[in-house]
């Protein structure tokens, strides 16, 4: 079956005293209820929008680093990893490999877990990142950027085999826990709940700068019509945008070109 990547949106001056222990067991409810349906596949929450850093390559070939996250609304995530490092600057380094080899923005932000459903509140991290010998730094998202009209077709082999080279080296180092390539951004959906308790579901991604992605799931179903209600569902819990999009799997680094799960 497809798999989608659900993320919701807080604003950028979110405070997360406003979680009550009420809106957590919520998340927590419907997080078990997606275990229990057997479509959960990955759930975090990432660190504040100000912690975030974004790394652009320049025309010279160095590396610009600035502080935030990535604010510009014609581009959009074209895909994601999640690394497990010692700390910020080890996962800096390998982002500066990822937005050398995948020729966009990448923006680096800290993995702050949910609570696993079974647990009572606190940092968890869930079955499928259980952490290894590298346990005593964090976990990272890195997340590849893409304009509008990104066409795939600029994709060479040889670009590819760069991603894959880089996915090697990361498996090799330990650090990789995740990683997937995603859908265009037009064939995004996006649900925000309405005054009325309704959901609104509009076509596209979600484009409002002043508001960053807060945390999201991996999930696995049959079509975008099943993920959509499981998105809806995570609109209401978290009482945030969400946004739905389809993942296109890159290809596991020993395997040759298409799509694999």
């Amino acid at each position: 079956m497809p798999q989608y990547l659900v993320c919701n949106y807080l604003p950028d001056d979110f405070d997360p005293s406003t979680v009550t222990e009420a809106m957590m067991e919520e998340i927590h409810a419907l997080n078990r209820e997606l275990i229990a349906a057997g479509v959960r596949k990955f759930a975090c929450g990432i660190s504040p929008a100000a912690n975030a850093k974004t790394l652009r390559k320049q025309p010279d070939g160095k590396m610009l680093v600035t502080d935030g996250p990535y604010t510009e609304t014609k581009e959009h995530i074209g895909g994601l990893l999640i690394l497990e490092a010692a700390d910020l600057d080890e996962a800096l380094a390998w982002a500066r490999k990822g937005a050398v080899s995948g020729r966009a923005p990448v923006e680096v932000r800290e993995i702050l877990f949910r609570a696993a459903p079974e647990q009572g509140p606190g940092p968890a991290a869930p079955d499928l990142q259980k952490t290894s010998h590298r346990n005593q730094g964090g976990q990272y998202l890195v997340a590849i950027y893409h304009p509008d009209n990104y066409d795939p077709s600029v994709e060479s082999e040889g670009m590819m085999e760069e991603i894959h080279a880089l996915n090697r080296e990361m498996i090799a180092a330990g650090a990789r826990k995740f990683a997937c390539g995603l859908s265009p951004a037009s064939s995004a959906r996006t649900l925000r709940k309405q005054p009325d308790g309704k959901t609104l579901v509009t076509d596209g991604p979600y484009t409002e700068t002043k508001e960053h992605i807060g945390g999201f799931w991996v999930l696995e179903a049959a079509d975008l019509d099943e993920a959509l209600e499981w998105g809806r569902k995570g609109a209401v819990a978290c009482r945030a945008p969400v946004e739905v999009r389809e993942i296109f799997f890159r290809p596991a680094p020993e395997q040759g070109p298409g799509r694999s799960k």
